[in-house]
């Protein structure tokens, strides 16, 4: 009888695994055929000699980057280094396969509040703008995590329970501040699960006992290993106390504001149709969410005190939207931004969901069948024209930083008029990918006079952040900081990596001489003055490749 009933499991498995399978390796192949495009030179270089860093025996925190990135990163990283070769490419691919998941968990997370239609509308949003290779890490466990909330909501047992713990105890090896406000969503989430009097939840011990008795033996066994290795790891070294220090401390000198969206149209006139459209994608989900809110309070109270399921899911879809754009707040980046959107994206749907459900019923009760049918259709087009203009925007001029098949337009055809419509080949042993003409010629010819002033395993120096050369050239960074950036050192450390670089004199220095987001103060000159004197007594100019400087000792 027991070999029966799994036979006839299997074909149920294979049914219901079968479309979400094929969606998934779709979407892979969808996402890698344009992963050899665009090239980020700061940040992707970070997680690249991050990365390889770590494959060589060091940690982070610890040996490098002391007030960077989390170790989780560099970890999943390592594993596609060693599956696929130390090059860039084999980073892209580890993200790449991890990008699909986004897609369909929000898909997932949307049916829960709205249909098919809707729902694939908010996956097309992420689709379109995964953001970039480097960073995707946010999104992706700000998705996971609610995706394990609202499978909690909607099933209130054990395993989605489980699941969600998991999910949370690993997203503190990759951002912490997702770990923490995760912490705080899904408290408040669960506090009205177990208290609310209209939601039962169904974790009876005796019920799960006898209908789950593997599942649970198993997950508890999980459960408790994960936890005893996420305790130790947070007393190892301090790390606990870093990371929060990292993510709680008020970073005030890397502050910067929204971007002004008023006098509008002068805006419009000086600056053009999409960066106004960037700009007004920080402010629409300050406003979605405040409307949805306010959406949730007044059922809440039409329904006496009483939630919904659906509202649940809302609350907890927006309370993840309104932490997420907290990065935003603290940093206003076209860049940050893209990173926090995935919670908007299903508000936004929804809210697109609202008004068509709105309609629709208006006209089925105006006792005119006709003008219904009529008006359905243009209604259904202005519906789905929105999200389709978001993704013909994002994969028409946002290319790379949106992590959008539009980065491969920029080279496919030539005559498309998009902001970087050029593009040439970088092809060196770490590095195969196709950028900016200028970028391309920059990188191989700074490479190229460190390898000709230097030999592999030599110190060299990359200012104010430029990991990238570390990488590619197999130079040593003498130092544990990939990037010297405004207020990563107070004084006492400054002077520690000055007293580490007389040591170990690097045999070439690439100097960019920039004031971040344009302000002086942001100089390195300005924001390290003993780093900068240290150059200028021990260094000589060289030459100039594009905004490289090449510095070579004095002696």
């Amino acid at each position: 009888m027991n070999k029966d009933l799994e036979k006839k499991k299997l074909p149920t498995i294979l049914k219901n695994w079968s479309l979400p399978l094929l969606t998934y390796i779709a979407l892979v192949v969808y996402f890698l055929s344009f992963s050899k495009y665009g090239l980020n030179i700061w940040d992707e270089g970070g997680y690249a000699n991050g990365t390889l860093r770590t494959l060589n025996g060091e940690n982070a925190l610890v040996d490098f980057n002391p007030n960077g990135y989390l170790p989780g990163r560099y970890w999943y990283g390592v594993l596609f280094f060693k599956l696929f070769g130390v090059e860039i490419q084999s980073l892209r691919i580890g993200v790449a396969l991890l990008t699909p998941l986004m897609v369909i968990m929000v898909y997932s997370i949307s049916r829960k509040i709205m249909p098919a239609g809707f729902s694939f509308l908010a996956a097309l949003c992420v689709l379109s703008a995964p953001s970039m290779y480097y960073n995707r890490f946010y999104p992706f466990f700000v998705i996971l995590i609610l995706y394990f909330l609202t499978k909690t909501i909607a099933n209130r047992n054990l395993i989605s329970l489980t699941g969600l713990t998991l999910t949370i105890l690993l997203s503190s090896f990759f951002k912490f501040e997702v770990t923490l406000f995760s912490i705080l969503v899904s408290m408040a989430i669960l506090a009205i699960l177990f208290f609310n009097n209209s939601i039962k939840f169904n974790i009876h011990v005796g019920k799960i006992l006898n209908v789950f008795p593997k599942y649970l033996t198993c997950l508890s066994g999980l459960g408790i290993i994960a936890t005893g290795f996420f305790l130790f790891y947070l007393g190892k070294d301090g790390y606990f106390l870093q990371v929060f220090k990292i993510v709680v401390e008020a970073h005030e000198v890397w502050g910067n504001p929204f971007p002004e969206l008023f006098p509008f149209f002068k805006l419009y006139n000086e600056i053009g149709y999409h960066k106004i459209f960037e700009r007004i994608l920080f402010y629409l989900p300050i406003f979605v969410y405040s409307l949805v809110l306010v959406i949730i309070l007044v059922r809440f109270f039409s329904n006496k005190y009483d939630f919904e399921l659906v509202n649940l899911h809302l609350l907890a879809i927006v309370g993840f939207g309104i932490c997420a754009f907290g990065l935003v707040i603290w940093r206003a980046g076209f860049d940050n931004l893209l990173r926090t959107l995935p919670p908007f994206y299903i508000l936004f749907s929804y809210l697109l969901f609202i008004v068509w459900q709105k309609v629709i019923f208006f006209q089925n009760n105006s006792g005119n069948p006709v003008h219904a049918k009529v008006t359905r259709v243009p209604l259904s087009l202005l519906i789905v024209f929105l999200p389709s203009l978001f993704y013909y925007e994002m994969n028409t001029y946002h290319g790379f930083y949106a992590g959008s098949v539009g980065a491969r337009n920029w080279v496919v055809n030539k005559n498309f008029k998009a902001m970087n419509p050029e593009t040439a080949p970088v092809k060196l042993e770490k590095l195969d990918v196709k950028t900016r003409p200028a970028e391309a010629k920059w990188i191989s010819e700074v490479v190229n006079r460190i390898n000709l002033y230097s030999k592999k395993g030599d110190p060299i120096l990359a200012l104010p952040l430029n990991p990238l050369f570390y990488f590619l050239t197999d130079r040593i960074n003498p130092t544990p900081y990939e990037w010297v950036l405004p207020g990563m050192l107070n004084k006492d450390e400054e002077l520690k990596m000055v007293e580490i670089l007389k040591i170990k004199l690097p045999k070439v220095v690439v100097y960019v001489d920039i004031a971040i987001d344009g302000k002086e103060e942001r100089r390195i000159k300005n924001y390290a003055p003993h780093l900068y004197d240290f150059l200028v007594e021990n260094y000589r100019f060289q030459e100039m490749i594009g905004l490289f400087q090449i510095l070579l000792p004095k002696r």
